[in-house]
């Protein structure tokens, strides 16, 4: 029986919705890239052929709008899909939520590149199409459309002259005018045809703006840009690579820098100098890094912050990586004070969580030197137990286990990160039985919401045996909805859960993004 033929009685919505989370309409989600195609979503083919496409296009707006998505090209690729539909209605509605759903030039290039694979044999450029990805130009803020079309060139051998030629936009308003022939002819046309304009307040802004990214462009006076980059809050996208190892540059990109690229240029800005004793740029770099009101706007959970603290604490991102640091102790302080502060950004699920971490093998394996958390595996599981037993209002139950032997352990919601990564003490190595949970929660006839394994992927389970144990487990409490995660902390490859038991999920290598998989699976996707 194919994937598709074991989903036939059941809501195929349901799996879209699973796609539109991490990039798989099965359940298992593996942080490696992996090429889409319509072979990989047959249950959205399924949806599409039925006449359904308008209730996926809502899913694709919702999950867009709500930031419920953590594979931005699976909802990009489900759009495509939806605009290629022989449904009118479907390709309609497609349309009418491209201009706001598609968020950069990167997922417009990529979108656009998915339409014409999956309009084969023809290129499906009609009057819906050309319309849709010009208004994707026309409806936004002038400076935010330069800012976009400066920032990313091209991607999958598209560029924005390709679409503008396809799309043969006209306009009466001299500032998208002045953007399109910046598009198609470049800065050195721009600064011809300015002087037939009627300047007003947004043009002057635009123009100023372009000049400022043509400057740096053509400069590798690296006061000069970095003056350009404080002025416009120009991005490192729009920096030539030869200036990649400029203190300067560097320096005046982290004043403007997002917090979460700031956290993944941590050791870049060390090993330029802009993070060093003595620095101009240091000290208000690292008040921003513990700054509450940052670590809020940012939204990100405890489990990026821990892995940023270890990564940046080893000088260097994998053994593999050409690019080391010495890690400034000032920038070491601010990162754990930011993991404290970040507890307060992870939501609760209102659910009821056992939590099992496998203590045999590279789980916790070199858990603790001198007191300190010393591996990324470990430090991020850690982070997700702390972050867990903070947030949610039902007291969390925490296991270690190896072979076939459970181990209770007390954590309350001052519990530190520290103390968890103490508490989870590495034992032997061997292979692990991950439905041990479920098996003694049914002998003591504990109710659970969400059984959570974390583990090194080395077990005895099967598919077959978890979803069995699901389903006696789901009986004997007269249960229906609980979930069975394993996270697999390294990235082996494994397949536990079962294309058939909707409660069951894998996480195929434990990432940044897993903690919000977890939190939105769990939840419904709501």
């Amino acid at each position: 029986m194919s994937k598709a033929a074991a989903f036939k009685n059941q809501d195929a919505l349901r799996y879209v919705q699973n796609f539109l989370c991490f990039g798989n309409e099965f359940p298992s989600y593996c942080p490696a890239y992996s090429k889409l195609s319509v072979q990989k979503v047959p249950h959205l083919q399924q949806l599409l052929n039925d006449g359904r496409g308008k209730e996926v296009v809502g899913e694709i707006d919702r999950f867009s709008a709500g930031d419920l998505s953590v594979s931005r090209t699976a909802v990009v690729f489900a759009l495509a899909a939806c605009a290629q539909s022989k449904h009118v209605p479907t390709v309609q509605e497609a349309y009418k939520v491209l201009p706001h759903v598609i968020k950069d030039c990167g997922e417009l290039f990529t979108f656009v590149e998915y339409a014409e694979l999956l309009s084969k044999p023809n290129t499906g450029w009609g009057a819906g199409r050309k319309a849709a990805v010009l208004n994707w130009y026309k409806l936004r803020a002038p400076m935010e459309l330069v800012a976009l079309i400066t920032k990313c060139l091209s991607r999958n051998n598209w560029r924005h002259r390709d679409i503008i030629r396809l799309t043969h936009p006209k306009s009466d308003s001299p500032v998208f005018s002045t953007i399109l022939t910046y598009i198609m002819k470049g800065m050195e046309e721009v600064k011809k045809v300015q002087q037939e304009i009627e300047p007003d307040g947004t043009l002057n802004d635009v123009l100023a703006y372009l000049d400022a990214v043509h400057q740096v462009k053509h400069t590798q006076d690296e006061q000069v840009v970095a003056r350009l980059i404080e002025m416009h809050r120009l991005s490192l996208e729009q920096v030539p690579t030869v200036l990649y190892g400029s203190r300067e540059v560097w320096g005046a990109l982290a004043k403007s820098m997002p917090y979460s690229h700031l956290l993944r240029n941590l050791g870049k800005l060390t090993s330029v100098g802009v993070l060093a004793e003595g620095s101009p740029y240091a000290p208000s770099i690292v008040a921003r890094l513990r700054s509450s009101e940052a670590i809020h706007d940012s939204k990100l959970h405890p489990v990026t912050l821990a892995r940023t603290l270890k990564v940046y604490e080893c000088g260097q991102v994998s053994a593999k990586s050409k690019s080391k640091w010495v890690p400034y102790m000032p920038v070491m302080e601010a990162l754990t004070d930011a993991l404290d502060i970040s507890f307060k950004n992870v939501t609760a699920t209102g659910k009821k969580y056992c939590v099992a971490v496998d203590i045999a093998g590279s789980v916790t394996l070199a858990r603790l030197v001198g007191g300190h958390v010393t591996t990324e595996v470990s430090t991020t599981t850690a982070a997700m137990v702390t972050a867990l037993a903070k947030a949610e209002s039902e007291p969390l139950s925490l296991f270690t286990y190896h072979n076939k032997m459970l181990q209770p352990l007390n954590v309350v919601k001052d519990t530190t990160v520290e103390a968890v990564a103490r508490m989870l003490t590495p034992n032997i190595e061997g292979g692990t039985d991950v439905t041990r949970p479920l098996q003694w929660a049914k002998e003591q006839r504990q109710r659970f919401d969400v059984f959570l394994v974390m583990t090194d992927c080395t077990t005895w389970a099967t598919s077959g045996s978890g979803k069995a144990a699901l389903r006696e487990y789901n009986s004997a409490l007269q249960l229906t909805d609980t979930k069975f995660i394993v996270c697999g902390m390294m990235t082996q490859g494994f397949k536990f859960a079962t294309t058939t038991e909707p409660g069951m999920l894998d996480i195929v290598g434990f990432d940044e993004s897993s903690p919000h998989i977890i939190h939105e699976f769990v939840t419904g996707y709501r």
